[in-house]
């Protein structure tokens, strides 16, 4: 890799280091690839403890050249969303976040919430990171402004249901006119932008207008709005002395984590507030951290103000202030400030995030001191930040599956919850978990982000024999990943190469940890064995029963509940159902006895 490093040219591009199975584990740009890339190959002594680490790990490298920087920095983001390289920052909230989306092309605009890509055609007002309080502000919203909320705009006779109950004007049947519609969308669009006074002022006059000429509907549906855009108003947190329109942004970093807080003034009015959590890597500085949190977040963000205030400048300022001009339209001031008002707010941000960070650390103290000492009685390389438990469930070697169940930082993780049904039908624990180890991680090897990242430490629920069986696979197939299995009966850890298994007081807090982790993976697996046998046996039991067709078995199950249920029925309950006659709610319980028999 020396010898090929003297050949990289001193040109803008990406470089990519792999391990020795050709996974990708670390993406980073450079205004000079050669020059950037040889402060990684120094003696190790001279390298941070972490970046050796990485090192060790390296086999072989890749470069991209570009034609200059901003292509490098767009370049690094999509492979870094591409690979989800072990050693890069992670951006912890990596999702598509939330919007509010406004199709202002269409003749009667939708407002709704969306999880996609700008169209560039629609309003976008986001991104944000608590969906359940945007729902509830898209459904206040809808009361005050009464937008269409129907994904498809037709003309009907009759309107809809939320014309009824007073949630939409009726655009599809001609209640409103296009000129009266378009004056909601700008008076909604003018909320949104922070301004609700100046909106509030303008309904006053249109309902003093309306009233003066009869409208007295119109009159009405006025003065509602303007009372409920004043309590949402008085429900801002922050009102400025002077009509600000800034976005603020600060980090404060703890020693393996840091948080984000990005607050949105809009006319002197906070309008939004989001945290984000970025996992440190390899002792990134703040800069670095600053510039992914911006990059992570204002990569979604539709709405950027023309002043970004910040507690640490990022790092590749310029650059970054070109790809905000590229992204925005508009040129993006990044600066800190020393004095004066804009000072105080970002005191104000810096605080509330400090609080925050202190909040989470105190969760994680403990956490992070019950992997640590677990990571010691196992004798591990690493702090398992992540840990995965897998168990297998079948009913005499029918329906069998397998659970993946992963728990972060000691905590459950649920959207990394996988599930697997075994090709094979067997009654072989060890090959159902070997089928399901090798689909795991060729999935992972694949690029598959629902098998990223891999994990730090694998749990079976099992004894030496399941242990034998992971460790074939992992061998097999090259992965370096710690692996133990945990026999139920006196809660024995087996470990490879261990001949005596490790018993761990029931108090330690690391059994503990290990236990909840198997019991969730029994669960988990139990659950999902227990629904494909239910479907299976729902749907072999009612089909094959002369006279019962879709239709009768749909009723049959909503009316019941459950096969079971209507087993238990008498014929004159099942014959009450409509479409089911006396004599075939004989037969329907005369096949479903003689089935529970044989």
């Amino acid at each position: 890799m020396r010898d090929r490093l003297k050949k990289v040219p001193l040109q803008p591009g990406v470089y990519i280091y792999k391990d020795s199975e050709g996974r990708v584990i670390y993406v980073g740009k450079a205004k000079l690839l050669r020059n950037r890339m040889r402060s990684y190959f120094q003696a190790s002594e001279k390298l941070e403890p972490k970046v050796r680490a990485m090192m060790n790990r390296v086999a072989s490298f890749d470069f991209i050249v570009t034609s200059n920087e901003m292509e490098a920095l767009l370049l690094e983001d999509n492979l870094i969303k591409a690979h989800h390289p072990r050693y890069n920052i992670l951006f912890r909230d990596d999702k598509t976040y939330p919007h509010l989306k406004l199709t202002v092309a269409d003749e009667f605009p939708r407002l709704a919430m969306v999880r996609e890509k700008k169209d560039g055609v629609s309003r976008y007002f986001g991104p944000y990171t608590n969906a359940g309080s945007l729902r509830e502000n898209l459904r206040v919203l809808s009361s005050i402004f009464m937008l269409r909320s129907c994904k498809t705009f037709s003309r009907r006779e009759r309107p809809c249901l939320n014309h009824d109950i007073g949630r939409c004007l009726g655009p599809c049947v001609g209640k409103v006119s296009p000129e009266e519609y378009q004056a909601l969308v700008r008076n909604l669009i003018t909320f949104m932008e922070g301004d609700y006074l100046q909106l509030v002022k303008s309904s006053e006059m249109q309902m003093k207008e309306a009233a003066a000429n009869l409208e007295f509907e119109k009159a009405a549906r006025l003065r509602d709005q303007v009372q409920s855009l004043k309590r949402l108003g008085e429900k801002q947190q922050v009102a400025l002395a002077t009509p600000l329109n800034l976005d603020l942004a600060a980090l404060i970093t703890a020693p393996r984590s840091a948080l984000g807080l990005i607050f949105k003034i809009r006319r002197g009015k906070l309008i939004n507030k989001d945290s984000f959590w970025l996992t440190r890597v390899m002792e990134e500085s703040e800069a670095e951290m600053m510039e992914v949190l911006l990059r992570g977040y204002f990569a979604e963000a539709h709405d950027t103000a023309e002043e970004l205030l910040v507690n640490h400048l990022p790092a590749n300022r310029q650059l970054l202030s070109e790809w905000f001009k590229e992204r925005s339209g508009h040129r993006v001031e990044i600066r800190t400030p020393l004095k004066g008002e804009k000072r105080r707010l970002m005191e104000m941000v810096e605080n509330n995030a400090r609080l925050l960070l202190e909040e989470q650390l105190n969760q994680e103290d403990k956490k992070q001191r019950v992997l640590l000492d677990l990571s010691r009685a196992l004798n591990l390389e690493t702090v398992p930040e992540r840990i995965e438990c897998y168990d297998v469930s079948h009913l005499g070697g029918t329906e069998t599956v397998a659970s993946m169940v992963v728990f972060t930082h000691g905590a459950p993780d649920k959207k990394a919850y996988r599930r697997f049904k075994i090709k094979q039908e067997q009654n072989d624990d060890y090959s159902s978990l070997a089928e399901t180890l090798q689909r795991r991680f060729r999935e992972a090897r694949q690029g598959n982000p629902n098998f990223l990242p891999e994990p730090d430490l694998l749990v079976i629920d099992g004894g030496l024999g399941q242990l034998h069986a992971a460790q074939r696979v992992l061998d097999e197939l090259g992965e370096d990943v710690a692996v133990i299995s945990l026999a139920k009966k006196r809660e024995e850890i087996f470990r490879p190469g261990q001949g005596e298994s490790l018993i761990l007081p029931r108090r330690d807090e690391g059994l503990q940890l290990l236990q909840r982790l198997r019991d969730e993976a029994h669960r988990f697996a139990i659950s999902y064995n227990r629904q494909r046998r239910n479907k299976k046996i729902t749907s072999s039991l009612l089909d094959e029963i002369p006279g019962v067709g879709e239709k009768r078995k749909k009723a049959l199950l909503q009316h019941f509940g459950s096969v079971n249920r209507i087993r238990a029925a008498s014929p004159e309950e099942i014959s009450s159902l409509p479409g089911i006659s006396l004599n075939l709610a004989r037969d329907i319980c005369d096949y479903l006895q003689r089935q529970q028999k044989s």
